[in-house]
């Protein structure tokens, strides 16, 4: 009875061994390289996914969930601080970094994605002002309208905003015009 107890213990254990190896060398190492490619898709406007921003979406600009919106985008790794201007409905980042370490296409697709993002969630927001050392960019709703439609938050949805923001990104030529609509302070 024992020597069958004994067996039945053994047996268990090697259960759990190979059970705690296969965790530790197959789905681990599997989970954490889906999150990391999931990171490196969240910092090209190209492949951003949507569905981490919609949680931001606000009537009003006054709300600090706002700024949050902004570590949730494209360029979220650089250093910065916020401060919103509700009295001129706007919000402006200050980043640490120089536009200029920025990949040019990369920095360009950021600007347009994360402004048509702000004014797609946040429905007073009228201004954004990206300040890096080296230049201040200003997005207006107006610019950004121009260029992606009246109606922004019409975009939210996974199909709307692939084929009326992602896809339009793609663009270089529409990207160049699109630049040319933010102003430079």
């Amino acid at each position: 009875m024992t020597s069958l107890r004994n067996k039945i213990i053994l047996a268990m254990v090697l259960i759990g061994v190979v059970l705690f190896m296969v965790i530790q060398i197959i789905i681990i190492p599997e989970n954490e390289a889906q999150s990391e490619q999931y990171r490196l898709a969240q910092q090209s406007p190209l492949t951003h996914d949507l569905e981490s921003i919609l949680p931001y979406k606000n009537k009003y600009m006054g709300a600090t969930s706002n700024l949050v919106m902004f570590n949730h985008l494209p360029l979220d790794h650089l250093k910065g601080t916020f401060q919103l201007r509700p009295d001129k409905f706007t919000i402006e980042i200050h980043y640490e970094d120089k536009s200029t370490d920025i990949e040019a296409k990369l920095f360009k697709q950021a600007m347009l994605y994360n402004s048509v993002s702000a004014f797609a969630l946040v429905d007073n927001l009228q201004t954004i002002e990206y300040r890096f050392s080296d230049t201040t960019m200003v997005a207006t709703r107006a610019a950004i309208q121009s260029l992606f439609g009246d109606d922004l938050a019409s975009l939210l949805t996974k199909e709307k905003w692939r084929t009326g923001v992602q896809d339009k990104l793609r663009d270089d030529q529409f990207v160049e015009e699109g630049m040319k609509k933010l102003g430079r302070i």
